[in-house]
């Protein structure tokens, strides 16, 4: 591309009207419909029954005007979203309801903040699909009105920032340019303070700039003078936190990862299991192939609604990886803009992440992978038309591998598979990837050998003449209306499962809880244990919640002189066991506390047990070594 070109490019960006419309109304309306849905349809228990960190850290705060929890500082979460649930909790209290209705409003204002990003650098079609297929999904509305963590108010965060950013890129200098300048410093201060992984927006401010600077020098000075203001506030943020929590971090055992900085939990071999200790070099494939397909599985059942069966070389993973991947280097090739740099760095940080993927790890960033993935449909079919010998040879080749990687995963399910829980489109889905794939491997050898036959005979040009026309078209009038028509079955579907969980929250099975154990366990010791008693838990916030007494954190250490030694040096009277089929931290902790056992057996006491959980007291802590 020329440079003058290029320049112009990077200076004028295109950027959707602004203007509303009906349907943009219509969006606004379905978003604000589910968000006051959920203000009244939240999780109805006598206390919150997931994780009470947030609230009790914004009590802290509130209460004792520091940050702490179980006597203790808090150096590993950051502190912006207590500071918002306490600042709300100064004027209206910290009830149940109040903390949800804070997740759900953060989640409402964050679909429309995205919305409008998407409708400016994209268009309404793709931008009204992708927020109402992500606000219909029944995975954000379980997790709005059942959890109190902080990914919705940093998603509204994110997307307000960049919303901030096109702004500031495109205003006119002046006062205003001012103001907004210092606005988006303001929101990117705060949102790195909801959440450590805000640091993807600095990294992404710093790499958008010095891109622009490298490819234009005169673009690339406007914007280093333009966000030097919202990047200094928002590193100025970041590296004083870092600082407060470095300062004041206390370590209760000598385990790599957790609780840690983030930076040190990323050099672990696994996060759920410390003592395998730090990652080596060949470790990281195997962690980011798995993130990758993890990451896309759940993008694609929360979208969709559908069951995707967890072998690579599926259409809805390899197919999504390659498309999203495909649209986001499309976004990059002049530069891009601060939303691909910023989802560029979010997902690198997540891929070498060394814990378990959650949905709530993908929630902020729904939006900007839906736009990568329409780019990438858009870039194939762009490229399918003015270089269709080269694209029908990639496809040709990729078919080819993707099929027979299929077809092996379906003959070892067919073959070795026994397991009657085996869901049937666990077993379907290899043999219709293998069907998928080698009809496109066949498709892009037709397609190549055809316009090789083309060119070899002078015609190549008049024969992409008319596909040149068609790229530039819209998309026929049945197609569209089908495209609308799935969408609008899928918003349909999935608002119907949120009414139907909507209503389940209103009369929960409180012993269905994960943590139900640590529950009944709590509830016992804060009538029957003195408050002096120091209590040893696998999940210690919890447990400190519900009895208000001073509780350590019982480590996943199988080495029962290590586990003895932390008993001794913190005075433990009480050690809490809980046991769980599917453990979050291994070893599990009954397995923990059984070597326990057997090493200093006459230093335990069974003081209460229950279905699930064992409460020991702590007898005769000397032992033998």
């Amino acid at each position: 591309m020329p440079f003058d070109k290029l320049l112009w490019t990077l200076r004028t960006t295109k950027v959707g009207s602004p203007s509303v419309s009906i349907a943009d109304f219509a969006v606004y309306t379905y978003i604000l419909l589910i968000g006051a849905f959920g203000l009244t349809h939240y999780i109805r228990t006598p206390d919150l029954w997931v994780d009470a960190t947030y609230p009790d850290l914004a009590r802290s705060i509130l209460d004792q005007g520091s940050y702490q929890i179980r006597f203790l500082p808090q150096t590993t979460l950051p502190p912006g979203f207590p500071l918002i649930l306490a600042l709300v909790g100064r004027f209206v209290g910290l009830s149940q309801g109040v903390l949800f209705r804070v997740i759900v409003v953060s989640a409402a204002l964050g679909l429309i903040a995205a919305y409008e990003l998407l409708r400016r650098v994209e268009g309404r079609g793709l931008a009204a699909a992708s927020c109402l297929l992500f606000a219909c999904s029944p995975a954000l509305f379980s997790f709005n009105t059942t959890c109190v963590f902080p990914e919705m108010p940093f998603f509204l965060g994110s997307m307000f920032a960049l919303l901030l950013a096109l702004r500031v890129d495109h205003s006119e200098p002046g006062r205003a340019l001012i103001g907004w300048e210092l606005l988006l410093g303001f929101v990117l201060s705060l949102t790195v303070l909801i959440r450590s992984v805000g640091s993807a927006l600095l990294v992404g401010l710093v790499t958008w700039s010095v891109t622009s600077l490298l490819l234009a020098p005169e673009v690339g000075r406007r914007r280093i003078r333009r966000f030097s203001i919202p990047l200094v506030l928002g590193l100025a943020a970041q590296l004083g936190w870092s600082a407060w929590s470095h300062r004041h971090q206390t370590l209760e055992w000598q385990l790599p990862g957790y609780p840690e900085s983030y930076i040190s939990q990323l050099k672990v071999k696994d996060g759920q299991e410390p003592e395998l200790g730090l990652a080596h070099l060949s470790d990281l494939p195997g962690r980011v192939g798995r993130n990758l397909v993890m990451r896309t599985v759940s993008l694609g059942q929360m979208l969709t609604r559908r069951h995707v069966s967890l072998f690579w070389p599926s259409p809805a993973i390899s197919g999504v990886i390659i498309l999203i991947v495909t649209g986001l280097a499309f976004s990059l090739r002049n530069g891009g803009q601060l939303h691909d740099w910023y989802f560029l760095w979010y997902e690198t940080i997540f891929l070498f992440w060394p814990w378990e993927t959650r949905d709530r790890f993908l929630f902020p960033v729904v939006p900007l992978a839906c736009l990568y993935l329409w780019r990438g449909v858009k870039a194939f079919k762009s490229n399918s038309i003015h270089h269709p010998k080269t694209v029908g040879l990639c496809i040709a080749v990729a078919g080819s591998f993707l099929s027979l990687s299929s077809a092996t995963f379906a003959f070892r399910i067919a073959t070795f598979s026994v397991d009657p829980q085996h869901m049937v489109s666990d077993r379907l889905q290899p043999f219709a990837a293998t069907l998928f794939w080698g009809a496109l491997a066949v498709g892009g050898l037709g397609t190549f050998l055809f316009y090789s036959r083309r060119d070899s005979q002078g015609g190549g040009a008049r024969a992409l003449a008319p596909f040149s026309r068609i790229v530039e078209s819209k998309a026929p009038l049945p197609l569209r209306c089908i495209a609308i028509l799935t969408v609008a079955i899928l918003v349909g579907s999935g608002t119907e499962q949120i009414m139907a969980r909507g209503r389940d929250n209103l009369n929960p099975d409180v012993s269905a809880q994960a943590l139900y154990p640590e529950i009944e366990a709590a509830e016992w010791i804060r009538t029957h244990e003195p408050l002096d008693r120091v209590l040893m838990a696998r999940e210690p916030e919890f447990v400190f919640h519900y009895t208000q007494r001073r509780v350590v954190w019982f480590p996943p250490i199988s080495d029962p002189r290590v586990l003895m030694d932390g008993i001794r040096r913190f005075h433990v009277d009480v050690v809490v066991v809980a046991h769980h089929p599917d453990s979050y931290w291994r070893p599990p902790e009954d397995a923990c506390f059984q070597s326990l056992l057997h090493a200093y057996g006459n230093a335990f006491l069974l003081s209460h047990q229950g279905p699930d959980y064992w409460i020991f007291d702590v007898v005769a802590p000397q032992g033998r070594p």
